[in-house]
């Protein structure tokens, strides 16, 4: 199918017309997926911060600090709760 830039078709008119849908978040989250797969895989000081690992200061008060790797999980749980 090819259209000019002429023409000033939309980008939803141009969906509509292959039938089709954007899929740009379902390609955000497989690749936030992929990414954190492969952090988690290796040892390095990125996946020692996300899972929280690193001990030591001076203990804060109030509401205790969500880990980063509890918080990308509870995320993608989330999702695929409300995905069809």
């Amino acid at each position: 199918m090819r259209v000019s830039r002429t023409e000033h078709i939309t980008n939803e008119e141009i969906l509509q017309m292959v039938e089709t849908e954007r899929e740009i978040m379902d390609t955000v989250r497989s690749r936030q997926k992929r990414w954190l797969g492969h952090i988690l895989r290796h040892d390095s000081l990125l996946r020692i911060t996300l899972e929280g690992q690193i001990q030591g200061g001076k203990k804060t008060y109030g509401r205790p600090i969500t880990m980063l790797l509890d918080w990308i999980l509870n995320f993608f749980f989330s999702c695929a709760l409300h995905e069809p």
